[in-house]
C-alpha cells in the first residue's frame, strides 16, 4: 500500500514543482484556449515520497471496487460528503462527473487489465467564468487495491501553450522543470534587440498586396529562425519591426552574446533573401533607385537591467520588458543604417566580460569600433553606440 502512494507521490512531485512557477498566471485569463483533451499511458516513476500532505486530490478503492479511502480534496471534487466513504460506497456510485463520464471506472479498468499506470487528461468550463479548464487523472492498481489522483493542471497547461509561440522547445522544458516564475514581474541583467526593416512603407505602397505578403513571411520566418537557434525570446512584432528578448523567460549568463549572434544571422540571411527578391523580381529595381536602403535591416541592441514580467490586465496582457534600457535598445534600431548592428557600450562590455570567462563558447568573431554619441530621452548624458563588424553575406 504505502509503496503504491509513493510511486504516484514521485509522479507528481514533478508536476507540483512546474506549477509552482505558475502563481502570477491569472493574469493570462484572457487567452483562448482549444481542445485538449487527450488519453495515453505512462510508466511509473521510480518512488521519492509519501502522499502525506499530497496537494492533489485522490481517493482508494478496494478489490470489490469500493471507495476506502478518500481525501478532503477529492470529496470536494466529486462534490460528495468525505465522510461517505465509512460505509465503502461502491465507486461508482461518486463517478458522476458530467463532463467527464465515468472517467474514475474506466481509468482503473483499464490500469487492471494493463498493469501499468493510466493517465487521462479532461476539460470542463468553470462554472463561473466559463473558461477551460484542465484536470490530469491518474490510476494504478498494487496489492489488490487501485488509487486515482486528479490535479488541476490549467496553468501548466496555459504556460506551455503560451512560452510555445515564443520560445525554442529546449527553453519550455527548462522553463517547466525550474521554480521560477515568469509571469512575476521583476527586476533582471539581459539583453534587448530591435531589427526594423528600411523603406518598407515605401515597398507596401508600390507593389501589389500578395508580393508584401510572400516578402513579410519571408521576413518573418528568418526572424523565427534566427531566434530559435539563439535562445531568443521573440516580444512582439509591430508592423515591419521585430523585438526579442535574451536572459527571458530564464536568466542567461550569456544573453548580450547570444543577442549578436541573432543580429548576425538576422542580417546574413535577410541579405541573401533581399538579392534573390531582387533577382526574382519582388523587389523591383526602380524601388532601389528611389531608396537604396529599401528592405535593408538595422538593428539595435542594448543591454542592462530591465523590469520583466507580464503586465496589463486580463482582458489585454503581455509578456515584456519596460524601461529606459529598452528605450535605447529602440533608438539605437532608428538610428542604425540598412544592414548596421548598432550596440550601446553596455553590451559591448557584457560581451567582452563573457568572452574572457567563456572563451570556448564564443563561436563567431566580434569586434566593435565606437561610431558616434547620441542624445537618447531620458538621458542625461550622450549615449556612446557601437557599430558592430561581421562578415557580409
Amino acid at each position: 500500500m504505502q509503496e503504491k502512494l509513493d510511486l504516484l507521490q514521485a509522479e507528481n512531485e514533478q508536476l507540483r514543482r512546474k506549477l509552482m512557477l505558475l502563481s502570477g498566471g491569472s493574469t493570462m485569463g484572457s487567452m483562448t484556449l482549444g481542445n485538449l483533451t487527450s488519453f495515453g499511458q505512462s510508466r511509473i516513476s521510480a518512488p521519492q515520497a509519501t502522499i502525506a500532505g499530497l496537494s492533489v486530490s485522490y481517493l482508494i478503492v478496494d478489490n470489490q471496487w469500493r471507495v476506502i479511502r478518500m481525501n478532503t480534496r477529492m470529496a470536494d471534487f466529486l462534490n460528495v460528503d468525505k465522510n461517505i466513504v465509512s460505509r465503502k460506497p461502491p465507486l461508482a456510485e461518486l463517478d458522476g462527473l458530467e463532463w467527464a463520464p465515468h472517467v474514475l471506472q474506466t481509468l482503473l479498468q483499464d490500469g487492471a487489465e494493463s498493469l501499468n499506470e493510466e493517465i487521462f487528461e479532461a476539460e470542463r468550463p468553470n462554472p463561473v467564468t466559463g473558461r477551460s479548464e484542465y484536470f490530469q487523472f491518474k490510476a494504478v492498481w498494487s496489492n489488490s487495491q487501485g488509487t486515482v489522483t486528479v490535479e488541476d493542471v490549467t496553468r501548466l497547461r496555459t504556460t506551455r501553450q503560451f512560452f510555445e509561440r515564443l520560445v525554442s522547445p529546449r527553453i519550455v522544458e527548462r522553463l517547466l522543470d525550474s521554480a521560477e516564475d515568469p509571469f512575476l514581474s521583476h527586476k533582471r541583467s539581459m539583453s534587448v534587440l530591435f531589427a526594423d526593416l528600411r523603406a518598407f512603407t515605401t515597398f507596401c505602397e508600390n507593389v501589389e498586396a500578395p508580393i508584401v505578403q510572400t516578402v513579410f513571411n519571408e521576413f518573418f520566418d528568418i526572424c523565427m529562425h534566427a531566434l530559435e537557434a539563439n535562445d531568443a525570446t521573440l516580444d512582439k512584432f509591430v508592423g515591419d519591426q521585430v523585438m526579442a528578448l535574451f536572459g527571458a523567460p530564464l536568466p542567461t549568463v550569456g544573453h548580450a552574446y547570444n543577442a549578436v549572434k541573432v543580429a548576425v544571422d538576422l542580417q546574413q540571411a535577410m541579405q541573401r533573401t533581399r538579392a534573390r527578391w531582387i533577382e526574382q523580381g519582388l523587389l523591383p529595381r526602380a524601388l532601389l533607385e528611389l531608396s537604396p536602403e529599401i528592405l535593408t535591416l538595422g538593428v539595435g541592441i542594448n543591454s542592462g537591467d530591465m523590469l520583466l514580467g507580464m503586465f496589463g490586465n486580463q482582458k489585454a496582457n503581455q509578456y515584456t520588458v519596460l524601461g529606459h534600457h529598452v528605450n535605447l535598445a529602440a533608438r539605437l534600431c532608428s538610428f542604425a543604417s540598412g544592414n548596421e548592428v548598432l550596440a550601446s557600450i553596455g553590451t559591448v562590455q557584457e560581451i567582452s566580460r563573457y568572452a574572457k570567462e567563456n572563451p570556448a563558447r564564443i563561436a563567431i568573431p566580434i569586434k566593435f569600433r565606437t561610431k558616434a554619441q547620441i542624445e537618447v530621452k531620458g538621458i542625461a548624458e550622450p549615449v556612446t553606440v557601437a557599430t558592430l563588424a561581421y562578415e557580409q553575406a
